[in-house]
C-alpha cells in the first residue's frame, strides 16, 4: 500500500487542533488557551515553523522510500546501487565503429591509431594494424575517438588521413556505414534492464540470459533461436536502436560480449535481423493533418514494439486509428494478422492515405 503524505494544510490543522485542546492556569489563576490561528502571536509563528519542518521530514521519508524501489529510484539517488547489486551497469556513451575502404597505389601498412577525418570535427582511429597490397583496396576497422551519434557516418562517405601516407589514394566508408555511436544509456532503458534482471536472473544460459546479454551489449531488440544450427547451437538475432540493422562490427561486438558470459559448451552465433517495411492503407474521415501526424507517430512506434519475429495484430492497428480519430477510420490494408519470420522486425513504411474531404 502507498504511504499517504499529509499536506501542509493538514499538518497545520492537526497542530492547531492539538494546541487548542490544551489549557493552562496562569499564576493569577486565569485559564490560558493556546491559539495558533491568532495572527501575530508566538503560537502562530511556532505553528508555521513546526508545520514547515514536519512537511520536510515527511518529504524526506517519502523520497527515501521511493529510492528503495527500482521502479522509482533516481539516477542521482539509489538507482546506481540497485544496478550494482544486480550486476547491471549503465551502458556508457559509445563511439561509432565500422570499416573504411582504403585504396592504395603502393604497399601500405596503417598502424593502430592512424587518424582519419571527414570534416575535421571527429576522428576515426584504426583499431587493427592493416597491410594493403599495392594497387588494391583493403578493409580497415576504425572507431570514433568521440562518443555519440556525431561519429556515425553513411556508406560511401569520403574521408582523409590526418597525416597523409604515401601510396594512399582514397578512403571511403564501406557499404554498412560507421554506426553504434550513442549517448549514455537513458535512465529508463537502464531501469528496464535492471528490472528484467531482477525478474529473470542469470540461469546458466537460458533464452532470457542471451536476450539480456545482447541488450547489455547495446542491442535494442533480440530474439533467441535454440538449436538454430543443430543441437547445442544458439542463434541470437539482434537489431540496434532505431531500429536499425547492425553492422558487422556491431555484431562482432555483441558476439564478443556474449562469448565472455555464455556456457562454454554452447555454440553461439549472433545474426542481424532483417527490417521489413509495412505500409498500411488507411481511409481517414475526417482527414486532417493533425490526425495523420498522430497516426504516423503511433504506428512508427507500434511496428518495432512487436520485436523480432513478433506478430502484427489487426485489432491493435485499428485501435491506434480509432483512439486518435474516433471510429470513422477504416483500415483497408492489411486485412489479417501477420506473423513475422523469426529474423524479421517490422517498421513503418509509407502510409497510403485515402481521405474523405
Amino acid at each position: 500500500m502507498s504511504w499517504a503524505v499529509p499536506t501542509t494544510r493538514a499538518l497545520a490543522q492537526r497542530l492547531a487542533a492539538n494546541m487548542l485542546s490544551q489549557q493552562f492556569t496562569a499564576s493569577d489563576g486565569t485559564v490560558v488557551r493556546l491559539d495558533p490561528n491568532a495572527p501575530n502571536t508566538l503560537e502562530n509563528v511556532l505553528g508555521v515553523v513546526w508545520t514547515l519542518a514536519l512537511a520536510e521530514v515527511y518529504s524526506a521519508i517519502r523520497d527515501e522510500l521511493l529510492e528503495m524501489m527500482v521502479t522509482t529510484a533516481t539516477a542521482d539517488g539509489l538507482l546506481p546501487d540497485h544496478a550494482e547489486m544486480w550486476g547491471v551497469p549503465r551502458n556508457p556513451a559509445t563511439g561509432a565503429i565500422g570499416t573504411v575502404l582504403v585504396t592504395v597505389s603502393a604497399p601500405v601498412t596503417l598502424p593502430i591509431g592512424t587518424a582519419i577525418v571527414s570534416d575535421g570535427s571527429v576522428q576515426w582511429l584504426v583499431t587493427t594494424a592493416t597491410t594493403i597490397a599495392g594497387g588494391s583496396t583493403g578493409s580497415v576497422p576504425v572507431q570514433a575517438n568521440t562518443t555519440g551519434t556525431v561519429g556515425n557516418l553513411a556508406a560511401d562517405t569520403e574521408l582523409t588521413l590526418v597525416s597523409p601516407v604515401a601510396g594512399v589514394t582514397t578512403v571511403v566508408v564501406d557499404a554498412q556505414g560507421l554506426a553504434g555511436g550513442a549517448a549514455i544509456e537513458s535512465v529508463e532503458s537502464w531501469r528496464a534492464r535492471i528490472i528484467s534482471k531482477i525478474r529473470s536472473p542469470v540461469a546458466g544460459g537460458t533464452a532470457t540470459d542471451y536476450v539480456g546479454w545482447a541488450t547489455d551489449a547495446g542491442a535494442a531488440y533480440a530474439k533467441v533461436l535454440p538449436d538454430a544450427y543443430g543441437r547445442g547451437t544458439v542463434g541470437v538475432i539482434i537489431a540496434m536502436p532505431g531500429p536499425a540493422v547492425p553492422t558487422d562490427a556491431q555484431i562482432a561486438q555483441v558476439q564478443s560480449y556474449i562469448a565472455a558470459r555464455q556456457p562454454v559448451t554452447a555454440k553461439v552465433t549472433v545474426i542481424a535481423a532483417q527490417m521489413v517495411e509495412r505500409s498500411p492503407t488507411i481511409f481517414l474521415n475526417p482527414d486532417t493533418v493533425s490526425a495523420r501526424k498522430q497516426i504516423e507517430a503511433e504506428l512508427t512506434a507500434y511496428y518495432p514494439s512487436k520485436g523480432i519475429g513478433g506478430k502484427l495484430y489487426l485489432l491493435e492497428i485499428v485501435s491506434v486509428l480509432t483512439t486518435i480519430n474516433g471510429t470513422s477510420n477504416d483500415l483497408l490494408l492489411p486485412t489479417a494478422d501477420e506473423q513475422l519470420a523469426d529474423n524479421q522486425i517490422a517498421v513503418l513504411g509509407t502510409i497510403n492515405w485515402q481521405g474523405a474531404s
